[in-house]
């Protein structure tokens, strides 16, 4: 509001802002406040709210915009001639609705503003124009929508053009007014006002507005408004269940609205019942309080061009930790690993900002989930449906994917450039002490393979020696060891040889067998396989 009051005061006036953040963090309902503020305040001058939700199939084209706009502003009177202008206009071109977006926005409302502009004070017009939910905006017309859509291009194409067109008007002397555009961070719209001539403010709505503060402010307000309607004692909803509804949430709005949403429903039971069934979903398959929320996921989850592998790639960073460190050379790891070909993370992961975020504040390499629900939302199959990937195919995409880093011995390099540069130090590191929590027994190995990985290993990191020759034998039978297990074995047990290893005896060796070793981090002297002093420490999955 201050900067619709007094921005143009600013040493250097931007004439729009862009409201952006992830799903569900309350970009609409801050839209919508704000909408209503400046109508108080006679500065609402337009605005228009994008709906894919929404039953008017008009709220997800384009084609309703200017003319949804030019309305709102012939109905102010601070705005002398400009309605005569507009009529004038129709009435010698009466097709001038059907015409392209950018012509639509000369025609009826640069044109007329630039002659109105003498016929009265223009700081006494009202002062912004408002477009929320760009990112809903689905095309042009009814046939560029819904299933029988054949070109994924037309909503982008749509939003890229009426961004040029707001852009444009906002370059005008005669145009007064300033715009704000809520969206979510989607690839087109975050690159054309990364690109645009014209100055943008950008707020994007993460932690450091504490959003949790006014979740809580929200759940407390709700929970006693069904309180007094229901009849509720004091204390039916306790501190204890606040705080951890609000760390649900992790700063997303829609999270406890539909918390809010599930619990005040007569029709499904009281509210006591509703409660206490939400704070136990997880162990009811039949019941699903999130709905709203799943629908949400699936739809942005549905943008990226392979959703599946997009799911796997979200739980294999969650495996990872990449939504705990902050280290921004471990995040280009896992970015390595993942990737099998340059720039298949923007291409898998780019649509889907509004759930992931890839990188921090500095443009650095940081894989971020923006709620923390979504993971419960793709491991469970009840909520996630055809979108789900189980553990099984997960591990395999995992193990698959170390499998190849190892045999190219580092990233995968690119087809069309194969000549890349060796891997760096760091990648080598953070890699060899991974490697044994996702190796595959089941790929094909060589001795070239094992002693790669054990030249790599830092003197800090030889704990994953014994922890190698445990994991690669878990799943050998105890009359025969699959082939990588021989491999592995056998390469590692010459190193330690060589090295002046405790090696295990004919005995243990019969006995592992039928009851495989288990290397325990905070037990290394207890295993058969160990240096002659044992004072390694468990290795940090972390880049040093």
């Amino acid at each position: 509001m201050g900067w619709i009051e007094h921005g143009e005061r600013d040493e250097a006036p931007k004439r729009i802002l862009w409201l952006s953040g992830p799903a569900g963090s309350g970009k609409t309902a801050i839209a919508g406040t704000i909408a209503d503020e400046c109508y108080k305040n006679g500065m609402l001058a337009a605005s228009f709210f994008f709906s894919a939700f929404a039953r008017s199939r008009s709220r997800r084209w384009k084609k309703p915009l200017i003319a949804t706009l030019l309305y709102s502003l012939l109905q102010h009177e601070s705005i002398a001639g400009y309605k005569e202008e507009v009529l004038a206009v129709i009435e010698r071109d009466p097709m001038v609705f059907e015409r392209h977006l950018d012509q639509q926005l000369d025609k009826l409302i640069l044109e007329p503003l630039r002659k109105a502009l003498g016929c009265s004070d223009s700081r006494t017009w009202p002062k912004v124009i408002l477009v929320d939910g760009l990112d809903e905006c689905q095309g042009h017309s009814e046939p560029d929508i819904g299933p029988e859509t054949d070109d994924p291009a037309a909503g982008p194409n749509a939003q890229k053009e009426i961004l040029a067109a707001l852009s444009r008007a906002c370059t005008e002397p005669a145009f007064p007014f300033c715009i704000i555009v809520a969206s979510r961070p989607e690839p087109v719209i975050r690159h054309f006002f990364s690109t645009s001539p014209c100055p943008t403010l950008k707020v994007f709505l993460d932690n450091k507005y504490n959003p949790g503060a006014d979740i809580r402010l929200f759940l407390e307000a709700m929970f006693n408004d069904i309180r007094r309607r229901s009849n509720l004692p004091l204390t039916w909803v306790s501190n204890e269940v606040i705080d951890l509804l609000v760390k649900e949430a992790s700063g997303q709005f829609i999270y406890a609205a539909t918390v809010i949403r599930f619990v005040d429903n007569p029709s499904a039971g009281p509210p006591q019942e509703q409660l206490n069934q939400l704070l136990e979903w997880r162990r009811l398959d039949h019941l699903q309080p999130f709905a709203p929320l799943d629908l949400l996921y699936a739809r942005i989850l549905r943008h990226s061009p392979d959703p599946i592998l997009a799911v796997k790639w979200l739980r294999s960073l969650k495996y990872h930790g990449a939504g705990i460190t902050s280290h921004a050379n471990l995040h280009m790891y896992f970015r390595s690993v993942l990737e099998s070909y340059p720039g298949q993370t923007e291409y898998i992961l780019g649509n889907l900002a509004s759930l992931v975020g890839l990188v921090d504040g500095h443009g650095e390499p940081r894989f971020h989930f923006y709620h923390k629900s979504l993971i419960d939302f793709l491991e469970d199959p009840h909520r996630s449906s055809d979108l789900y990937a189980d553990v099984r195919s997960v591990n395999r995409f995992i193990a698959d994917r170390y499998y190849r880093v190892l045999q190219a011995r580092g990233p995968e390099p690119s087809t069309a450039n194969p000549s890349t540069a060796p891997p760096s130090q760091d990648f080598v590191r953070a890699f060899s002490v991974f490697l044994c929590h996702f190796i595959d027994p089941h790929h094909r190995y060589t001795l070239g393979d094992v002693e790669w990985w054990l030249a790599n290993l830092q003197e800090h990191q030889l704990s994953s020696i014994p922890a190698m020759f445990a994991v690669i034998h878990r799943q050998c039978k105890w009359y025969r060891c699959v082939p990588a297990c021989d491999i592995w074995r056998k390469g590692i047990l010459r190193y330690c040889t060589e090295s002046g290893w405790r090696v295990p005896t004919t005995k243990e060796t019969l006995r592992d067998r039928l009851e495989k070793f288990e290397f325990d981090y905070n037990l290394p002297k207890e295993f058969p396989l160990r240096p002659p002093v044992v004072e390694f420490p468990r290795p940090a999955l972390q880049v040093s």
